[in-house]
């Protein structure tokens, strides 16, 4: 019988910008990756694209992993990976994860559910680990999508207000008679 670990959130913003940040399996909101290398396909593009695509994962604690994507619909905001490889090597035969998302029509938010599924030969050391790391892991993805939101918006701030140009056939203001109605925005 294998393990079964499952662990769900909700994240504040919408769909469309968490799946951005998981459906690479890059996982750079997590500041533990070093790096991560896509390979199993003829150029980058079509590894980080497609099923059967490999995501070799370097963590800054000198443990290097890697995973083999299984699934990935962009219609259903799935991802499935199989750890397929792991140095120093751990002590189960296999592992295999599931993130998922789901629109929260009310709020614009997006509520998470990432699971895992080990092999029988799984300890209960590692089912705590992979479920403590992935409510962190929910704290970090909030906090860098957070980051990622206030800088787009200080972006907006910064870009000038673009009013649309009167066109040449409304009457200028000096020009408007009386009852004509001057449709430009108010500065007030």
């Amino acid at each position: 019988m294998s393990l079964h670990v499952e662990e769900s959130a909700v994240i504040v913003g919408s769909i469309d910008s968490v799946w951005e940040l998981i459906r690479p399996l890059d996982f750079k909101f997590l500041p533990n990756v070093e790096s991560v290398e896509s390979s199993g396909a003829s150029d980058k593009k079509e590894a980080d694209n497609a099923v059967g695509g490999l995501r070799i994962v370097q963590y800054k604690d000198n443990i290097k992993q890697t995973y083999k994507v299984l699934e990935l619909s962009d219609i259903h905001h799935t991802i499935t990976y199989d750890l397929i490889e792991s140095s120093p090597s751990v002590s189960f035969s296999s592992a295999v994860y599931t993130i998922s998302l789901k629109r929260i029509t009310e709020s614009n938010s997006t509520f998470i559910c990432w699971t895992t599924d080990f092999s029988n030969d799984a300890g209960q050391a590692e089912v705590q680990d992979s479920k403590f790391k992935k409510l962190e892991a929910f704290k970090l993805l909030r906090s860098f999508l957070s980051s990622i939101q206030a800088v787009r918006f200080r972006r907006q701030l910064s870009e000038p207000t673009r009013y649309p140009t009167p066109s040449t056939d409304k009457k200028s203001s000096s020009t408007m008679e009386e009852g004509d109605v001057d449709s430009r925005p108010s500065l007030d």
